[in-house]
């Protein structure tokens, strides 16, 4: 399996000189546009990711305007490069021993990032386009790449730790990683869930997607469970909003107040089961676990693309290639190929 890349350390803001001037600048016109704040934090995390590794590999640049294409194409080469130790450091420290690059998706990421930035920059500048003229980094073939799943032993791990943990913050983990794998829902759905949205009685969710779009998806009874003691102990702590707006999870509750669970605040908290008991894990397996696990058992294509917010089969096919071949052995093994020979 290819080493997971650890996240490159992002160089400090007051280090970043006229590149932040003209990122925020690009920012405040993404903004006057109507772009969600993921978008423009995506966009804002891939350029300062780009200004710091100019910052180490050119530091006689000074402005976007001294980037060239033979530039742009060596940051490009960089991302995709592996090694030992890993050749990606931006920030002074000591690398990890070793990697296979970026995952093919996120130098995708990065570089529409970069394209998109640098095509508002011309514009507005009225110069020309360094990237004219530079083919980006190819997107992988939905269905090539093969994300892993979680068996059922490591999902029991994960789950029954939490579990074991009766203080606020396990509870609440348990809950949130019912909920996650046995709805199969985006990381960035799970945490904008609000305390109205949740029916325990009918066991249903309302999540809000891409594109703003909405939907409610099912959760099991032990998921109904776990969400059940979170609650109870979410309504002991008198600090925390019980509107029906307020989010659902909450992560460093004070005597002040407390502040609902960002994306990257989940991120952290499955990251942080997952070391306590020895499994490898992110928050986007558990999408490909559910769709695994509801394949495998014989759930219907159409209601899973349903239930997930599909509208385009290239994502089911995508989705089922995870464990394709593991679930073909399991079939061979339910059907007589040779009767009664």
């Amino acid at each position: 399996m290819p080493k997971q890349h650890p996240r490159t350390r992002r160089p400090a803001r007051e280090d970043l000189g006229a590149y932040l001037v003209w990122v925020n600048s690009w920012d405040l016109a993404l903004r006057a546009e109507g772009r969600k704040e993921r978008t423009r934090t995506g966009y804002f995390d891939d350029m300062t990711f780009f200004a710091g590794w100019l910052l180490r590999h050119r530091p006689k640049y000074r402005d976007w305007q001294d980037v060239d294409k033979k530039t742009l194409r060596e940051f490009f080469a960089w991302l995709q490069a592996g090694g030992e130790p890993c050749p990606h450091l931006i920030v002074d420290g000591v690398p990890p021993a070793e990697c296979e690059g970026y995952a093919v998706g996120y130098v995708r990421h990065v570089a529409v990032s970069v394209d998109r930035f640098y095509a508002w920059w011309s514009e507005e500048e009225g110069l020309p386009n360094p990237l004219d003229g530079v083919k980006l980094p190819q997107q992988q073939a939905l269905g090539k790449s093969q994300v892993p799943v979680l068996d059922t032993d490591a999902l029991a791990k994960l789950i029954r730790d939490a579990e074991a943990d009766r203080s606020f913050h396990g509870r609440r983990d348990a809950a949130l990683l019912r909920l996650f794998v046995c709805t199969g829902v985006r990381l960035a759905e799970l945490a904008g869930i609000r305390l109205g949205d949740l029916n325990l009685q009918r066991r249903e969710v309302l999540v809000t997607g891409k594109g703003s779009k909405s939907r409610t998806v099912r959760f099991d009874d032990k998921a109904a469970l776990a969400l059940d003691r979170y609650l109870r102990a979410r309504a002991r702590r008198p600090e925390v909003k019980q509107d029906e707006r307020a989010p659902l999870w909450m992560g460093h509750v004070r005597s002040k107040g407390a502040s609902g669970m960002t994306g990257s605040g989940i991120y952290q908290a499955i990251k942080r089961r997952g070391a306590r008991v020895d499994v490898a894990v992110h928050p986007h397996m558990f999408r490909h676990t559910f769709s695994h696990r509801w394949l495998d058992a014989g759930g219907a294509e159409g209601d899973l693309m349903e239930l997930n917010g599909w509208d385009s089969p290239q994502m089911l096919r995508h989705y089922g290639a995870s464990a394709r071949a593991a679930r073909a052995r399991r079939a061979y093994d339910r059907i007589n190929v040779m009767g009664d020979i």
